[in-house]
């Protein structure tokens, strides 16, 4: 499945705060996963890349993230701390960089749309980078990703990225 179906549905839960409603949401949008999809579908939607269980870690900061978005965007601190002090969400502001300088982009015929799948390999490569130069390699990857995201999908990798989801959703609920 798209990763833009799973942020596509993150974005109706934060509209939300309805315990009943997310549940029917999140059960609908996990039935129609394949059965490989469904374990890093659960662990995106609690905000992490990996469950709770599992010791990898990205070790990304915001601060790195933040260069990176620069990089590809053109964007400003300034730029980041106006968009931060109109949202409080460090995956929104990141939306709104991304609106603002991909105004009249226009998709090319060979470019992919992100799967669950394929952000889930690109979370481990992350994690796995380790030892000299393990950080360019980070931030390699994540360029490559956060360049073929849309902006609402750039909202979502970048709270997972950083572990901040912040829209109601917890292990109760996915039980």
């Amino acid at each position: 499945m798209e990763f833009k179906e799973l942020a596509n549905l993150c974005e109706r839960l934060e509209a939300t705060t309805k315990r009943n409603l997310m549940t029917d949401m999140v059960a609908d949008f996990l039935r129609r996963l394949d059965e490989r999809e469904v374990e890093p579908a659960v662990s995106m939607l609690l905000g992490r890349p990996f469950l709770k269980w599992d010791p990898r870690t990205l070790d990304i900061s915001w601060a790195t993230l933040s260069v990176i978005i620069q990089k590809l965007t053109g964007a400003t601190w300034k730029d980041f701390s106006e968009a931060f002090r109109n949202t409080g969400d460090i995956g929104a502001s990141a939306k709104i960089i991304f609106e603002r300088s991909r105004v009249g982009r226009q998709a090319t015929l060979i470019e992919r749309p992100l799967t669950i799948l394929e952000v889930r390999s690109i979370l481990e490569a992350i994690a796995e980078a380790s030892g000299q130069g393990s950080r360019e390699k980070k931030e390699r990857l994540i360029c490559s990703l956060l360049s073929r995201a849309s902006p609402v999908e750039v909202k979502y990798l970048v709270k997972i990225m950083i572990g901040e989801m912040r829209m109601g959703l917890h292990e109760g609920l996915m039980e």
